[in-house]
């Protein structure tokens, strides 16, 4: 089956300007050192995916801390600077009182997408019934008492205009579910596993009780062979920050949280969930390896792989680890046809890919030539 996105380009976001990539797989393996553009490179197929909805912008800036400050519906000239946490997102951190060049992410495959982000300036009026309404200004000008700054976000879902103010209202960080006719569902497993069962339980609601669940149990059995049930409990308050996973398991007489079998557990727990969630859409796992044991890792992507051809996934994840390159190269080489390796380097300013084929990484892991 065709994956739903070949290659993609991107431009004026984060660190890249004129990035292509071509020949994607279904499960893809981002590498390269420190500050390349890994996560960055995750990102921009967040934004895509649902044409940069608030959810996904918020998103991706709560993940770099870069909303610590808040953001005034109406800045003043002098005060433009409390927009810099979404100025942040366009390449270089530009000044936004000048004319900034649009962001650019357009990928091919069954399901082309394209997405331009740019900053506008707007007033705020009233129309004959009352309707607050912005107008868009050509640049700042006297009525910056009025003045609000917003991202437009054009797209092949539909065009977007985001003020800055929408940022300032708490937005729970969960499951990204598809709210404009034609949006590509995707679930981003982040970093870290800290308060991930909590996070997942709308993702859990949708595998309990069904096939689906024992494709779950048995990818926890990888990292402890002992559970044989997993379950996600509370929430009777009506507050869903209340709920837990819990597992039973033949060393307890009881079923206990999930956590006190430490993060590798979480870490599966969140991961499969949420390929299991994506049918028909994209999974991103920003730091695979992170929480899991070396030894793990293989089985662990024998799971994704299966999952993701079963569900029709296409998997980004990134790691800056050698075992985990060494135990997808091993997945990939069982199902030759589905997996790609991407290395992202830097030459200056310039982020640099390179494409390895499943022959060409097999040698690389042999040989110990280094990928990352």
């Amino acid at each position: 089956m065709r994956t739903a996105i070949s290659s993609i380009s991107i431009s004026g976001f984060r660190q890249f300007d004129g990035l292509e990539l071509k020949h994607l797989g279904r499960v893809n393996l981002v590498t390269g050192r420190n500050n390349t553009g890994k996560s960055s490179l995750l990102e921009a197929f967040l934004l895509l995916s649902d044409g940069a909805s608030i959810i996904s912008i918020r998103r991706l800036l709560n993940l770099r801390e870069e909303l610590g400050e808040p953001i005034l519906e109406r800045p003043r000239l002098e005060s433009l600077e409390v927009f810099s946490p979404i100025g942040s997102i366009f390449k270089g951190v530009p000044d936004i009182t000048n004319k900034i060049p649009p962001i650019t992410i357009k990928s091919g495959g069954a399901s082309p997408m394209h997405l331009e982000i740019s900053v506008g300036y707007f007033s705020r009026t009233n129309d004959a019934d009352g309707n607050s309404r912005l107008e868009p200004q050509e640049e700042i000008s006297a009525s910056e008492n009025e003045l609000v700054v917003a991202l437009v976000c054009d797209s092949h879902l539909r065009k977007r205009i985001i003020s800055t103010d929408r940022f300032r209202n708490p937005i729970r960080s969960n499951s990204l579910v598809p709210s404009d006719k034609g949006q590509m569902l995707c679930n981003f497993v982040g970093p870290t596993s800290s308060d991930r069962t909590t996070n997942l339980a709308d993702l859990w609601d949708n595998v309990a009780l069904s096939d689906r669940e024992r494709d779950l149990v048995e990818a926890l059995r990888i990292v402890a062979p002992d559970i044989d049930g997993v379950a996600m409990i509370g929430g009777e308050d009506g507050l869903r920050r209340n709920r837990t996973a819990i597992v039973r398991s033949k060393r307890f007489p009881k079923p206990v949280q999930l956590k006190l079998f430490g993060d590798g557990l979480s870490r599966v727990f969140g991961i499969v969930l949420s390929i299991i969630n994506a049918k028909d859409g994209l999974l991103l796992i920003d730091e695979f390896e992170n929480g899991m044991h070396h030894t793990v890792q293989y089985e662990v992507w024998r799971v994704l792989f299966r999952l993701a051809k079963s569900l029709n996934v296409q998997v980004f994840a990134t790691s800056h680890s050698w075992d985990a390159v060494e135990a997808f190269q091993k997945a990939a080489a069982e199902d030759p046809e589905e997996g790609v390796l991407i290395r992202l380097s830097r030459m200056g300013d310039a982020v640099i890919p390179t494409i390895f084929t499943e022959d060409e990484l097999a040698i690389a892991t042999r040989d110990r030539i280094e990928v990352r």
